[in-house]
């Protein structure tokens, strides 16, 4: 029966006995909770009918005064409020807590170019924190996010959905990867055209193949296509071997060892180019933990800003 009742006491109820047992007196008790004296008797009143005992002795004179009923009661209740200021003090700690594994989606062409920077931005902020890093296509990013799997999520804009927020890092316009000693690579912009009859390496990752056919159908032309690769540093090493150009939107990292040997072409196009950035749920937005993705993004936007070429 004892068990059964606990289930309907309240916090209130069980703070405001507790107060009562530690001071004596029903009029101190609701002077610390700031509540009526007929409020602690209501309390005190529905715990002796669930238990079918009293737990207090009222004396005129000295207040009340614990029964041995009444004893036991408090010091359970006690133990259990400690147990539950434990609990939500823990509870609300969670945000905070930056021991707990961050999980970030990258769709696998930027991570390499995006990552280690911003991971440099994120450590002097969060120097605890740790960070599960998952490659994948921007659609599979801006899914994950939204199903909560993921924290956040590094992804061009061309998959979002009202119930995301997004943070633009930079804009990915196209431009030609050209051999060094090609005869444009000094050019301020190419034409699709002046490239169309010569050898196409073709970047072929999720949404990355109906992208570059759009831009193609759009200028009424059809590419010379060679050679079909899934990986930015697989296209810039043939491109920097003279096999062929390709066509990208992220700039080549400074770590691929083609990015010095090869010539970046702004296209000259009229296409839509999308913008890469941070995705997130909307309803996450005052996490510590975004705050700080969300600092560490900016600072990163800041610093490709202020590089040559941007």
């Amino acid at each position: 029966m004892y068990v059964l009742a606990m289930k309907n006491f309240t916090l209130k109820q069980l703070r405001y006995i507790v107060t009562v047992a530690a001071g004596g007196s029903i009029a101190e008790a609701a002077e610390a909770h700031a509540i009526s004296a007929s409020s602690i008797r209501e309390a005190i009143a529905f715990a002796e009918a669930k238990l079918a005992a009293p737990l207090f002795r009222r004396t005129p004179a000295r207040g009340v005064a614990l029964t041995a009923e009444g004893q036991h009661f408090a010091a359970l209740a006690e133990q259990f409020l400690a147990a539950h200021d434990a609990f939500e003090h823990a509870a609300l700690r969670i945000p905070h807590e930056w021991q707990t594994e961050m999980r970030i989606g990258v769709v696998a062409t930027a991570a390499a170019a995006i990552i280690p920077p911003l991971l440099l931005h994120l450590a002097s902020r969060a120097p605890q924190a740790r960070f599960r890093l998952e490659e994948m296509s921007s659609e599979e990013v801006a899914t994950r996010v939204r199903s909560g799997e993921l924290l956040a999520g590094l992804a061009f804009n061309d998959a979002m959905t009202v119930d995301l927020a997004f943070v633009p890092i930079m804009r990915a316009p196209i431009h030609a990867g050209l051999h060094r000693g090609h005869g444009l690579a000094g050019a301020a912009s190419v034409t699709l055209a002046a490239l169309q009859e010569e050898p196409y390496i073709l970047l072929d990752f999720p949404g990355a193949r109906a992208y570059y056919a759009g831009l193609f159908e759009q200028h009424g032309l059809k590419p010379a296509l060679r050679y079909v690769v899934n990986s930015r540093e697989l296209a810039a090493e043939l491109v920097a071997a003279g096999l062929g150009y390709s066509l990208f939107n992220m700039p080549p990292s400074p770590r691929m060892r083609a990015s010095e040997t090869i010539a970046r072409v702004p296209l000259d196009t009229s296409y839509w180019c999308p913008s890469f950035g941070l995705f997130y749920a909307r309803q996450y937005r005052a996490m510590p933990m975004i705050r700080e993705l969300v600092g560490a993004i900016r600072q990163l936007r800041s610093e490709i800003a202020a590089r040559p070429g941007h």
